[in-house]
């Protein structure tokens, strides 16, 4: 989440310090090639299919007699037609993935690449003041987004007094275990996308940069993200979390990265996007990480407000951390869709053993503490 997180639009809270901002998922060169549809992610053009469908040399059956620009035309004809045949569609789902891959791939290594570049440039001072915080997952990420400032300044966050006071904070939190690296995570994103934030509609902007798709190219994109899904299920059912986080995130920013041209495509985009989203938040009740988890339901709520799997996985992370009055008016919203909801009855009944047990717990304590009087 915090790969989104810059500074210059953004307010934190201050308890962490004063002004953070949020770039795009993918650089604006990436966009603008992918836009143009030279190796666009899920999609294939006919120059770069050619190469799996000639073997990588000259078409035998080209005419004689054709310039350079009759024989391309020529052979661009004939691979549309080539691509089009049924009996193709595994090679050019196959081709789709691949690029698909090498895109992911290349955004990762770019934001990597300039992080690097952009310390080992920094005056030592800089450097010195920001390394407490590289080892720590989440504080990395916000050290990240240093780089974003729009005068390329980031010395001037490096060496922030109120922004290093917002990062030790956050260290020490995480040292003396008051708070989790996903509770840091949670309690920033959540102040970041609330409406006390005066910066929230920039966030929004900030991360709505998109590769507009047309419906051919956008099956491409969604096939490879059901692979990534289907992965990250039977991972999930084998209880092996981890993997299935790593499928469910790439699945996820799949279909983060495009958008439809039509409000049909454009749909089927937000659908899979909510059925991502919900997918990571169950792994992180599984792993008992519901801060995130709260999270990942309400991105999902906020595109689809009355998905009942949303409000169930929201309500089971609330009552996981203990705020049942949240949970309970998720499961109030779930059974004014659905009045005959199992699922709600059962979390309902989850919820109060987990507040008589808190209750039990509480009682014991007590009792502890008069006994050693």
């Amino acid at each position: 989440e915090f790969e989104h997180i810059g500074i210059g639009d953004v307010s934190f809270p201050a308890r962490f310090g004063r002004r953070s901002a949020f770039p795009p998922d993918i650089s604006r060169e990436s966009i603008t090639a992918m836009a143009s549809g030279s190796g666009i992610n899920g999609g294939i053009t006919a120059s770069d299919g050619l190469d799996a469908w000639s073997g990588g040399g000259r078409r035998s059956d080209v005419p004689n007699g054709m310039d350079v620009e009759q024989q391309q035309k020529f052979t661009e004809s004939s691979f549309r037609e080539f691509a089009s045949r049924p009996e193709n569609k595994h090679l050019m789902d196959a081709h789709q993935r691949k690029e698909m891959k090498k895109a992911l791939r290349l955004q990762r290594k770019e934001l990597a690449a300039r992080f690097q570049q952009v310390v080992m440039e920094a005056d030592y001072e800089a450097q010195k003041s920001i390394a407490p915080f590289l080892e720590y997952r989440s504080l990395k990420r916000v050290v990240q987004t240093f780089t974003n400032d729009p005068n390329n300044d980031f010395e001037k966050w490096a060496c922030n007094p109120r922004v290093l006071e917002m990062l030790y904070r956050a260290k020490e939190a995480i040292d003396n275990g008051t708070m989790t690296e996903d509770e840091v995570e949670y309690m920033m994103l959540s102040y970041i996308k609330s409406d006390q934030n005066p910066g929230k509609e920039a966030f929004k902007m900030k991360t709505q940069q998109k590769a507009r798709l047309a419906t051919e190219q956008l099956v491409g994109a969604l096939n490879e993200h059901l692979e990534e899904r289907r992965a990250g299920n039977d991972a999930y059912k084998a209880k092996k979390f981890e993997e299935a986080m790593q499928s469910y995130v790439k699945a996820l920013s799949i279909v983060n990265l495009v958008s439809g041209m039509s409000s049909e495509d454009q749909k089927e985009i937000d659908l899979n996007k909510v059925s991502c989203l919900l997918n990571i938040a169950a792994v992180h009740i599984a792993k008992k990480e519901f801060g995130s988890a709260i999270i990942k339901c309400s991105d999902a709520l906020e595109i689809d407000s009355a998905n009942i799997k949303g409000l169930l996985r929201r309500a089971k992370a609330y009552a996981g951390r203990r705020e049942f009055e949240k949970a309970r008016a998720d499961l109030s919203k779930v059974k004014d869709l659905e009045p005959w909801n199992l699922e709600a009855e059962e979390v309902g009944r989850h919820i109060r053993c987990l507040k008589a047990q808190d209750a039990d717990n509480d009682r014991a304590l007590c009792a502890e503490m008069f006994s050693s009087e």
